[in-house]
């Protein structure tokens, strides 16, 4: 039995709550690839500087304190 047979067979087999929650898994899986297929915009070293050296705080330090708060 193949990848595909294994899947349709165990979704045939599913109640109504685990097809809700099986759909909402495909969609975030779409919605994701969607969102990586985008380009994205490309800041030159020069802009990201002068963004960061403009700063009177240390950015680096915020980054650490917002993730100790999580």
């Amino acid at each position: 039995m193949n990848l595909k047979e294994k899947i349709h067979s165990s979704v045939n087999q599913m109640n109504m709550n685990e097809l809700i929650l099986m759909y909402e898994h495909i969609r975030l899986l779409h919605e994701m690839r969607r969102v990586s297929d985008k380009k994205r915009a490309v800041i030159p070293i020069e802009k990201i500087l002068e963004m960061t050296g403009s700063s009177e705080s240390c950015w680096g330090d915020s980054v650490i304190k917002e993730r100790e708060q999580l």
